[in-house]
């Protein structure tokens, strides 16, 4: 049996969507080991642990997606999206757009304002 946290307890959560521009085509595991590799420069192990970093969706296609990170590290994760210069031996810059608390008001702002 599983035991949560009760939902007082739990981190609050934020979601920021970004473009990838440049590069060319790459899949999602590519852009996260590149993300992961920024991160640990960046802040080290124990930083990372800390930040709650996760990629929730990442459309190759259009090159958008949206990260996941607690609230107290919002702009360190922000910061992270725009240290991330290359996947592989491609280079790339991500632009950080919109951020929001629920996924579903971060693609209403997207659908609304890019395009």
């Amino acid at each position: 049996m599983s035991i949560r946290n009760p939902k007082t307890l739990r981190d609050k959560t934020r979601y920021i969507s970004f473009k990838v521009e440049g590069g060319k085509d790459f899949k999602r595991e590519d852009l996260v080991k590149a993300i992961w590799n920024s991160t640990m420069d960046f802040l080290g192990e124990f930083g990372a642990s800390e930040i709650g970093l996760w990629v929730k969706e990442y459309d190759e296609n259009n090159g958008y997606g949206i990260i996941e990170s607690n609230i107290k590290s919002l702009y360190k994760a922000i910061f992270i999206l725009s240290l991330t210069k290359s996947v592989g031996k491609e280079k790339i810059n991500i632009l950080p757009l919109y951020v929001s608390g629920t996924i579903k008001g971060l693609e209403r702002n997207i659908k609304v304002n890019v395009n």
